[in-house]
């Protein structure tokens, strides 16, 4: 029996827990408070640190940032994205900013000014880059500047520690309530998995992409069985 046909049974065209970013873009849950306070610091053209371990939103935080400064108009772009981690190169900032002008700006090599930088994986940044991308900031290239990484393994230079001050975002698990309700969006009201069901899988894990995926191998598990709803058994036959 092929390991798909368990949600197409149910109507589902794709698999309704899959944890891939783009298939449920709009998805935010147990950070909603988090990300409005950090939407206001960019505003306010500051530098922020989002913190937060695997699967706990970060990712989702930043597409939002993304959507909130999405330029309106051909040239408008005003977000740039950069993973750190992605190249062991220097970040050429310069290159970001004169690609992230339009085509008269990318043809006579003319920096954008006010441009917001999101830093991923931050814990990949030199010394020096992170020296340097203070100075750009100083300079006005750079309207806001968000580190985003693993607290225990952000190293900032003396001079970030300070300009970042208490803009500090550690995210955080959902509640069970929350956990529900992110279910119920994507499965809407579907009796084969209960709300009381959905709370069992989520205490087992609370992080975000884990818990998805719980949720699809007991509803998997559950409908191999032949059973007309999950059960308590169904769950604990999952987790050992």
């Amino acid at each position: 029996m092929s390991k798909d046909i368990w949600y197409k049974e149910f109507g589902f065209s794709s698999n309704p827990f899959s944890i891939k970013p783009a298939v449920f873009d709009n998805e935010m849950f147990g950070n909603d408070s988090v990300t409005t306070k950090i939407v206001k610091k960019i505003n306010d053209g500051e530098m922020v640190f989002i913190s937060g371990e695997f699967g706990m939103g970060k990712t989702m935080i930043l597409k939002k940032i993304v959507g909130e400064f999405r330029g309106r108009g051909l040239g408008e772009k005003r977000v740039i994205y950069y993973n750190c981690d992605s190249s062991e190169r220097a970040i050429d900032y310069d290159s970001l900013l004169i690609n992230a002008g339009g085509f008269l700006r990318r043809l006579f090599g003319i920096r954008k000014k006010g441009m917001i930088l999101l830093l991923d994986e931050m814990q990949g940044m030199n010394k020096k880059d992170m020296e340097r991308v203070k100075e750009y900031y100083d300079d006005g290239f750079f309207k806001s500047v968000v580190f985003v990484g693993k607290e225990d393994e952000a190293e900032f230079s003396d001079e970030l520690v300070e300009a970042i001050g208490g803009n500090r975002f550690v995210l955080g698990k959902m509640s069970g309530k929350e956990a529900v309700k992110m279910v119920r969006k994507r499965i809407g009201g579907l009796k084969f998995l209960g709300d009381d069901m959905i709370l069992k899988i989520f205490k087992k894990d609370g992080n975000s992409r884990n818990f998805l995926k719980n949720c699809e191998d007991v509803c998997r598990v559950a409908f191999e069985d032949g059973a007309k709803a999950v059960s308590a058994w169904h769950v604990d036959r999952v987790f050992g």
